[in-house]
C-alpha cells in the first residue's frame, strides 16, 4: 500500500484553525494531515481522508481510518472520525492543559463538533482524563466546560462505567 503525506494549510476550511478548544498559539500552528489518499471539494465544503489517517495541529491529534471536515462558508463545523471495521477504533489526543489533564479518547466514531466545543463518541465510546476513565455506548465531552454526558445502549448488559479519582489537595 502506498503511503501518502499530505500536508494543507486548509485555509479554506478551517481558517480559525482546527480545534477551537486549543490556545490561540496552538490556532495558529500548521495543520498536517497524513492519509492514505484524499478528496477535497472546496465547492461543496467537504474533504474526506482515506487511510490511516492522521491530522495534527498543536498538542491535538486526531486518527482514524477515515476522517471527513465538513465546512460552511469557509469556517469549519464539524471533523468526525470512524473506522472501517476490524479491531482499531478511532482516536482523539489533547495533550495537557493549563485547565484539565491530557485527554485520550477512543471510540468506533469519534464527531467534533468546532461551533460548540464538544466531542461526541459513539460505539464503545472510551475518554481518559489524566487518571478518570469514562466508558460507555455514547459519550458526549464539552472540552470548554469539563461536562461529560455517558449513556448506555439501553440494554441490561450495557452499562457505563466511570473510574473518578479522588483529586489531591492543594
Amino acid at each position: 500500500m502506498r503511503f501518502t503525506s499530505f500536508i494543507f494549510g486548509l485555509f479554506f476550511l478551517c481558517p480559525n484553525g482546527l480545534w477551537s478548544a486549543e490556545t490561540t498559539q496552538s490556532q495558529s500552528l500548521p495543520i498536517t494531515i497524513q492519509a492514505d489518499s484524499a478528496t477535497v471539494s472546496e465547492s461543496l465544503g467537504r474533504s474526506e481522508y482515506i487511510g490511516n489517517v492522521v491530522i495534527e495541529q498543536g498538542a491535538l491529534k486526531m486518527m482514524a481510518d477515515r476522517v471527513i471536515l465538513t465546512s460552511y462558508d469557509g469556517d469549519l463545523e464539524s471533523i468526525t472520525a470512524s473506522v472501517d471495521g476490524g479491531s482499531n477504533s478511532a482516536r482523539f489526543e489533547q495533550a495537557r492543559t493549563d485547565r484539565y489533564p491530557a485527554i485520550s479518547a477512543s471510540a468506533n466514531s469519534i464527531e467534533y463538533q468546532i461551533a460548540v466545543e464538544t466531542l461526541v463518541l459513539t460505539g464503545e465510546a472510551v475518554l481518559m482524563q489524566g487518571a478518570d476513565r469514562y466508558a460507555g455506548n455514547r459519550l458526549s465531552y464539552d472540552l470548554g466546560s469539563g461536562l461529560f454526558k455517558v449513556e448506555s445502549d439501553g440494554s441490561d448488559q450495557d452499562r457505563i462505567n466511570l473510574i473518578i479519582n479522588p483529586r489531591p489537595n492543594p
